[in-house]
């Protein structure tokens, strides 16, 4: 397993020190939390109980952690090949994560258990006008929210067709895209499998997508190139994944 980086995410750099005006304009100026503190604790909790578990049943890696911009609204957007993958796209970067989920998961109790580390419902059909509003609203309060543009976890654990909605939600939020690539929880525990099974897990984030690179382009022309760029990571973490295994 990674060591963790020197650096907590949830606490700001030590300030330098400045004149009492420029505190106070800075402190005007920052931009509000996406969360609350308990909410903060209680995900930070969260992830490293789901770390432990991972690195106990078969280990974890990521790489390129550091693409992830430090600050600000983040799509991160990945493939999805198993119930795993949230877990390991959350531990694998230091920010906190929103997620979209389909509504179906949203049952009592477990319904709270995901809201409370920062997912939200969707319909499966589609992310329609509330999950648009509600995807939107938390990249503005400086967010990173989590997407499988796939729609649905991979039948074969190969990467799919994406829904065409990505495109507008992109250009809508007005943000950098993260892309990510996840192997081995497949392996671990695919579509149609009650339990997970010991298997090591790798994600690789990739270098951000900029509201700059997409100008010009067409929906289809925006779609096309998240799909690249998460093919790109998802080859990165196989190839990790194969170092791992000895292969």
């Amino acid at each position: 397993m990674k060591p963790e980086p020197p650096h907590d995410p949830d606490l700001p750099p030590a300030p330098a020190v400045a004149a009492p005006e420029a505190s106070a304009r800075a402190r005007r100026e920052r931009p509000a939390a996406d969360r609350s503190a308990a909410a903060r604790l209680w995900y930070r909790a969260i992830k490293a109980l789901a770390s432990t578990w991972l690195a106990a049943f078969g280990g974890w890696r990521s790489t390129g952690w550091r693409n992830m911009p430090e600050s600000g609204g983040v799509i991160l957007v990945s493939n999805h090949l198993s119930y795993l993958d949230v877990f390991i796209l959350g531990i694998g970067v230091r920010r906190p994560l929103n997620y979209v989920a389909r509504s179906t998961l949203f049952l009592p109790g477990l319904g709270a258990v995901i809201r409370s580390v920062g997912g939200f419902p969707i319909q499966r059909e589609g992310m329609g006008a509330s999950g648009m509003k509600e995807t939107l609203k938390r990249l503005r309060a400086g967010g990173v929210v989590t997407l499988f543009p796939e729609g649905t976890r991979s039948p074969d654990g190969e990467l799919g067709e994406l829904k065409p909605g990505i495109a507008l939600l992109v250009s809508r939020a007005g943000v950098p895209v993260v892309p990510a690539g996840v192997a081995g929880t497949f392996r671990a525990w695919p579509r149609g499998r009650l339990f997970p099974r010991p298997y090591p897990v790798r994600v690789h984030y990739g270098p951000p997508i900029l509201p700059a690179d997409l100008e010009g382009l067409d929906a289809r022309a925006v779609t096309a190139l998240i799909r690249d760029r998460i093919a790109e990571c998802i080859e990165e973490a196989r190839q990790g994944l194969a170092r791992d295994l000895g292969a």
